[in-house]
Order: C-alpha cells, then sequence, then structure tokens
C-alpha cells in the first residue's frame, strides 16, 4: 500500500523558500546597494574632479558637497566615502591633469558590524575621473 502524500506541500513549500528564495532576495539586496554606491562613487568622482579642474581652491569643499548629495540620492545618506586628489605637478597650474579617486565601503545589509572582524561588513567600490586645469577664463563644456 501507498502512504497519502497529503500535508507535505506546506513542508516542500518552506524548505524551497529557505533554500532558493530568501538567498536570491538577499543576494538582490546586497548587488543593489553595491551598485548604488558604485553609481554614487562615480558621479562623485567626476564632479570632484571637475571642481578641482575648475575651483581649484574650493575644490575639496565643493568635492565633499557634491558626494552627499550623490550618495543621499542613491539612498546612502550614511555611506561614508573618502575623496582624494592626485595631481601631475602643480594642481593649480594651467593645463594639469588632476585625478579624483572616491572609495566608499558599503554595509552589507542585515549584517550587524559587531559579527564581522574590524567592524566592518561590507564591499569597497572605488571610482575615479581625471580631468585637465583650464586656463584661466577658458569656458569648456
Amino acid at each position: 500500500m501507498r502512504k497519502a502524500d497529503s500535508g507535505r506541500a506546506p513542508i516542500e513549500f518552506i524548505f524551497a523558500s529557505v533554500v532558493l528564495i530568501i538567498p536570491l532576495v538577499y543576494g538582490a539586496l546586497a548587488f543593489s546597494q553595491v551598485q548604488s554606491a558604485a553609481y554614487a562613487a562615480q558621479a562623485s568622482a567626476v564632479d570632484a574632479a571637475r571642481a578641482a579642474a575648475r575651483y581649484p581652491q574650493s575644490a575639496e569643499e565643493r568635492a565633499h558637497q557634491s558626494a552627499q548629495l550623490h550618495f543621499a540620492d542613491f539612498g546612502l545618506e550614511s555611506a561614508e566615502y573618502t575623496i582624494r586628489f592626485d595631481c601631475a605637478g602643480d594642481c593649480q597650474k594651467d593645463g594639469t591633469r588632476v585625478t579624483a579617486t572616491v572609495e566608499s565601503t558599503v554595509p552589507l545589509p542585515g549584517i550587524p558590524r559587531w559579527l564581522t572582524s574590524g567592524g566592518k561588513a561590507g564591499i569597497t567600490v572605488q571610482s575615479e575621473h581625471a580631468d585637465i586645469v583650464a586656463a584661466f577664463g577658458e569656458v569648456r563644456p
């Protein structure tokens, strides 16, 4: 005789949800967080390099204001980031290449900081952009 299968579907569904669906949803959430940070870092690097090329005296302040806006636009208001400027020579001299690098560590959703070593649970994204310091009075797009 064959035993009845009644009542096993909910158990199989719960098992399939735990094993397949929950990790898939978590992966999508983590990927979207990292992608948002990558977009924000890229936009911040472009604006920082442009600020350094056009307004070298106030580039640092402008870059941080711009980065705060970009990270907030992508839903990462509390994100920690660093902005570095590198120049080949004098950063304020016409024709100098200025490179801005923005780096941020994206916290992974659902993982508390105390559970990780060093208090950092995340993926680091980095973006850089270069621009040329314009001659005084020169208008560039």
